[in-house]
């Protein structure tokens, strides 16, 4: 497939999201996009450069993540070892395993916002502030340097909140507390040189470097869409600065697989119910890196590796989210959508019942204005399959793990109706070959349950759609004012 890289209108998504940071794209090994945009500085209007620079904290889950799968290939450690081999006096230990803690399943209460914030709640000063200053107060306060010691002292005596492993996939800042302490205590290190030394030399990421001196404001999100510029707690530990081109160097290594083992990364991108990994995530089949924040900066890498991609965003500022038709949209869902959308052709396309693993990318399937008058929308289709599901099935058509379309087909033995009730795709992925597909593997799956003829409907009027049933055989049964029934003799 040839690539014309000025079709990816990455551009003027960051105009539309007011976003700051870069973005640059990987294809093949080859760099195809790469811009910059937004401010280092919104109140001096400083513009955001290939040279500014970013702050995070060594214990953000994904670096903490990446540093317990290093120990595992270095043989250190196993993710299915329970915590009561390396802090034995937490009560609950001998339950929790290691992976628990880096896919959310640990049941451990969260220390800040479980124990700590609902104190701060009752408390009569806090609550005097203006909404804008309490919030820029409770986000300054998330980054304070809570040792491991002081988090047992709050949780080390409370119940778990549920059994671990029970896919709840919940966010607690406990999960990183316990990650930092095992590490440190396996390697006999300080969690950041055992960064450095595991993470950031061995790829040359020779501008990342101890300390919070950088070059950009960070921001953070008020009611989804106010950006306020707030600060770092003084005793936070673990911080470092880094650049665009260093995180970059990151992306390339994880993709090119020169970090970790095959073996472990394997088990990384092993996926539960609700698409977690070990430090990664799956969304609309494209792979994450999971929380790579702190205090507004964001560094989010992508890796889909049947299209032989990889990207990234690094930012100083949340994003802004806005509820478009009952789906929240931000600037890193749209360029996911603008970015895989762009590569993705049939190459892996499978048709699979609609199911905990696809639901949520399935119903957020877009149909085009045009369409409205001949076809149901992803979220219509699937209330109209559960509404007749006793003879109704729902199918999704997935391109590698991505869902592409959706179609529900009526299957009654009994009364010999077979019935190709709704065929949709995505406009984004229209006109590649996926309608076809899918309306092959019905006619299949048709032919196994029995049926010796199939009709489908249509409008009259909706051509497109007409030359696509008759491709593979069906031709006209029945002819209305604004419809007609097409029929396939198998």
């Amino acid at each position: 497939m040839k690539i014309d890289k000025n079709k990816l209108d990455i551009k003027s998504l960051t105009k539309k999201w007011d976003t700051s940071g870069g973005v640059s794209v990987y294809h093949k090994g080859k760099c195809i996009y790469k811009d910059f945009s937004g401010y280092a500085n919104r109140e001096a209007k400083e513009p955001m450069t290939e040279d500014s620079t970013y702050l995070f904290s060594g214990a953000i889950h994904f670096l903490l993540s990446l540093s317990l799968l290093l120990l595992t290939d270095m043989k250190k450690i196993k993710l299915t070892d329970t915590v009561n081999n390396y802090i034995p006096e937490y009560i609950h230990a001998h339950k929790i395993k290691i992976k628990h803690l880096l896919q959310g399943e640990s049941g451990i209460r969260d220390y800040f916002y479980g124990s700590i914030m609902p104190k701060l709640k009752d408390d009569e000063a806090h609550n005097l502030l203006d909404e804008k200053t309490r919030m820029i107060k409770e986000k300054k306060m998330s980054t304070y340097g809570y040792t491991f010691k002081e988090v047992l002292q709050i949780i080390g005596k409370e119940e778990l909140e549920y059994e671990p492993g029970a896919e709840k996939d919940d966010y607690s800042k406990t999960n990183e507390i316990f990650c930092k302490e095992i590490i440190e205590r396996v390697s006999g290190m300080e969690l950041l040189d055992f960064e450095i030394k595991y993470i950031f030399e061995p790829l040359n990421m020779l501008q990342t470097k101890r300390g919070s001196s950088v070059n950009t404001n960070n921001y953070c999100t008020f009611r989804d869409n106010v950006l306020l510029q707030t600060t770092v707690d003084e005793t936070a530990t673990d911080l470092f600065t880094t650049t665009f081109a260093d995180i970059e160097k990151l992306l390339i290594a994880i993709y090119e697989g020169k970090l970790l083992s095959n073996e472990t990364w394997k088990k990384a991108i092993t996926f539960n119910e609700e698409n977690i990994g070990l430090g990664f995530s799956s969304v609309n089949g494209t792979i994450c890196s999971d929380e790579f924040n702190f205090l507004g900066y964001y560094a989010a890498l992508y890796f889909n590796k049947e299209a032989d991609l990889c990207y990234m965003q690094l930012t100083n500022s949340e994003s802004i989210l806005e509820n478009v038709n009952g789906s929240w949209m931000h600037f890193r869902k749209e360029l996911r959508n603008e970015i895989d959308t762009f590569f993705t052709y049939p190459k892996n396309t499978r048709i699979v019942p609609y199911n905990k693993k696809n639901w949520y990318d399935a119903l957020n399937l877009e149909i085009s204005k045009e369409q409205y008058e001949f076809v149901c929308d992803a979220k219509q289709t699937i209330a109209y399959a559960f509404a007749y599901q006793k003879d109704h099935k729902l199918f999704v058509g997935m391109e590698g793990d991505r869902p592409v379309g959706l179609m529900v087909l009526q299957s009654n033995k009994k009364t010999q109706e077979f019935y190709f009730s709704i065929l949709l795709v995505d406009k984004r992925y229209q006109g590649r070959g996926f309608g076809k597909i899918m309306l092959k593997w019905g006619v299949e799956y048709f032919k196994q349950q029995g049926a010796k003829e199939l009709t489908i409907g249509v409008n009259r009027f909706n051509i497109s759609a007409q030359k696509l049933y008759k491709s593979v055989g069906f031709k006209e049964d029945l002819v209305y004012e604004e419809g007609m029934q097409l029929k396939l003799i198998l």
